[in-house]
């Protein structure tokens, strides 16, 4: 019996010697970060299509002033004037004609048209110092500028941008604060969306979320000279088929104060075909097809993006500081994550040029990036560093 004992007291001890020498020999896997970014292309919410039938009163060519609700007509060829708050505009169409809503408040546009409003750098809803403007459940259809905003409040939602390609399906100004939710654009050139903010204002913010954009002659989103801003947000937007870039920060936009996470960015750079006409400003050339670029600004932090199938790189982070990328899955056809100093035409540009002593390389951290496909994953040229918290410097 004591024999056995002391049998089984040796057996333990070389297993425990056993295990031991196999913790330290062992390497212990490094730990897996679990991805951000979204894995599958999301499924949003499409604004209704609709028609209007059955509208009871038609007025051509006229100059027309409401002060009041007003629903079931339709205007061709007019030129509109809303004169005092809390009006409502529902189940109204607005052929080729200008509405103006100008210094007045708690406006609402419910199922209305306004389409083919074919007038150079004219815009269908025109939306100025005014605050507590709702548009929802409308639709923007072939015109020169869909929407135009400066120095308001609004709230877009679930609304149809379809074909407003003469110079921008909505336009965000000076000023403006706006929510874009729920809402589809397709085929809109140059932008989807334009973000402007040149005045530095401090109340200008936009929050841009849940959207479809499809089909864009240049950049899909592109804020410019968006300046000392308060938070704005770029998020969960699904984007794809864009001639350049799907989203953009551009032309001194100093503190833009900007977050973009969470969208799903797909074909960047495409060869847009979409039909042009002799009225717009510019043909459609070609451009970067980046996924998404920041230059010439600062204060920008870019989470969580799922980039495929981008024609150039996948971030490009040109003379800008204090940019955060983070968290982003990217398939590219160039750089994964491109670093660079500023391009010396900046400096001579004819519209927003770069201040000589804003012209620097850029300063970026980057952590948990993901680069799937790309012909280099980082390229970070000499004037500029990246912080990269995933690799070793």
């Amino acid at each position: 019996m004591a024999a056995r004992q002391a049998f089984s007291q040796i057996l333990a001890v070389l297993l425990i010697l056993l295990v031991a020498v196999n913790c330290i020999t062992c390497k212990i896997p490094d730990t897996i970060t679990p991805l951000t970014f979204p894995e599958a292309q999301p499924i949003l919410d499409m604004p209704i299509q609709f028609e209007l039938q059955n509208l009871t009163t038609t007025l051509t060519g006229q100059k027309v002033e409401i002060n009041q609700n007003i629903e079931n007509h339709e205007f061709q060829n007019c030129e509109v004037c809303l004169k005092g708050d809390g009006i409502e505009i529902s189940n109204c169409l607005f052929e080729n004609s200008l509405i103006f809503v100008d210094g007045i408040n708690n406006v609402v546009f419910d199922r209305v048209i306004f389409q083919n409003l074919n007038q150079y750098e004219k815009t269908a809803l025109s939306i100025n110092n005014s605050q507590t403007i709702v548009v929802r459940n409308s639709k923007f259809v072939g015109n020169y500028i869909g929407l135009g905003i400066h120095s308001s409040s609004v709230e877009i939602i679930a609304n149809r941008f379809e074909g407003n390609n003469g110079h921008n399906a909505l336009v965000i100004g000076e000023g403006s604060s706006a929510i874009v939710k729920g809402n589809y654009f397709y085929g809109s050139f140059p932008h989807a969306i334009l973000i402007m903010n040149r005045g530095g204002k401090p109340e200008a913010m936009v929050d841009i979320s849940g959207n479809i954009i499809d089909q864009t002659g240049e950049d899909a989103i592109d804020f410019e000279d968006y300046r000392n801003a308060a938070p704005s947000n770029v998020s969960n937007n699904l984007i794809t088929n864009s001639g350049w870039a799907a989203v953009v920060v551009e032309y001194n936009s100093w503190q833009s104060n900007i977050t973009i996470e969470y969208n799903w960015i797909e074909n960047t750079g495409i060869d847009w075909k979409l039909p042009t006409h002799y009225l717009q400003p510019e043909e459609f050339q070609r451009g970067w097809g980046h996924g998404i670029l920041v230059e010439d600004s600062n204060q920008v932090r870019v989470m969580n993006n799922r980039i495929l199938a981008a024609a150039e790189n996948g971030l490009e982070i040109r003379n800008s500081r204090d940019v955060t990328v983070e968290g982003n899955g990217i398939d590219c056809n160039q750089v994964g994550i491109g670093v660079h100093r500023y391009h010396e035409a900046s400096l001579y540009r004819s519209f927003s040029p770069l201040a000589q002593e804003n012209a620097d390389g850029s300063q970026v951290k980057a952590n948990n990036n993901v680069i799937y496909s790309a012909q280099r994953d980082y390229d970070v040229d000499q004037w500029s560093h990246l912080r990269n918290n995933t690799l070793p410097e």
